[in-house]
């Protein structure tokens, strides 16, 4: 355990017995999520009109699972030191990756300790912060079943898994026309002239492996960054040989494997805003 977490330079585990569990990365090293992005949503019109000039990312709250490997009573000096002051550089070593926290919420003691663990809630205020663009490069076999943009993910180092198709292929909710409902009539009266479709949300499951960190983190951090540039994207899927224009809104991790044959399992939900009827 000595090592893997450095918090202001000092090794969390021989300071204060602590580490962080096997799966407790998971949120840390997710992408934040996107600020809400402003659109017009025309009732004649499926889906919006998304104002996508400049998207920008926003903080986020984040659970770190800990646990301690000596007497519990430096759980308390733990939560000391991440007291002083609001934010906190940590080198995360083991996963190769560094964030300046800030601590929002802490478990309540005595549960801790019965458990022997402790789930700590940070705030990352600074999204790719630091950040200069590298290009992604992969050796995985390459696969064209969904581009990003005319890319293939397999460019990124990662393929969208099963139950995906699923979710594009989902009916998108039905925007309400106008509805008359006058108390003293029964039933209503509503515009039933055409039907169109709200935006809908999209989950797109993602597998990503690397030879090593330095190249899994390359590819991540790329991929994130083509994501949020100006304007739309657009999602081509081959085998419906279809393009859903849409915008990156968030990520969850689901399993990292930071060592050995590393790889990250992660879920993209991409919005997409017009012209995503499926062909049939």
């Amino acid at each position: 355990m000595i090592g893997r977490l450095y918090i202001d330079g000092n090794d969390a585990y021989l300071q204060y017995g602590a580490y962080v569990v096997s799966g407790g990365w998971n949120e840390l090293v997710a992408y934040p999520p996107l600020k809400s992005v402003e659109s017009n949503d025309w009732q004649e019109e499926d889906g919006v009109e998304a104002d996508l000039s400049a998207p920008v990312l926003d903080t986020r709250e984040v659970s770190v699972k800990f646990a301690f490997g000596s007497l519990f009573s430096s759980f308390s000096q733990f939560v000391n030191m991440l007291s002083d002051g609001a934010y906190h550089d940590f080198n995360c070593a083991y996963i190769g990756r560094q964030y300046r926290l800030r601590m929002t919420q802490t478990p309540n003691l005595d549960a801790a300790k019965a458990l022997g663990t402790a789930t700590i809630k940070f705030a990352d205020d600074f999204p790719m912060q630091g950040y200069e663009y590298q290009a992604p490069t992969s050796d995985i076999p390459s696969c064209t079943d969904y581009l990003i943009d005319g890319k293939p993910t397999t460019d990124y180092g990662f393929i969208v898994l099963q139950g995906t198709m699923s979710d594009v292929r989902k009916p998108a909710a039905v925007k309400q026309n106008l509805l008359r409902n006058i108390g003293t009539i029964s039933g209503a009266e509503y515009d039933g002239k055409n039907v169109t479709y709200k935006s809908k949300d999209v989950k797109l499951k993602c597998l990503m492996r690397a030879e090593t960190l330095e190249e899994l983190w390359r590819n991540y951090d790329a991929l994130l960054h083509d994501l949020i540039q100006p304007e739309e994207r657009l999602l081509t899927v081959s085998e419906l040989k279809q393009d859903f224009p849409c915008y990156y809104k968030s990520c969850q991790v689901s399993d990292f494997y930071p060592n050995g044959k590393i790889w990250l399992a992660f879920t993209l939900t991409l919005t997409f805003t017009r012209d995503f009827r499926i062909n049939v």
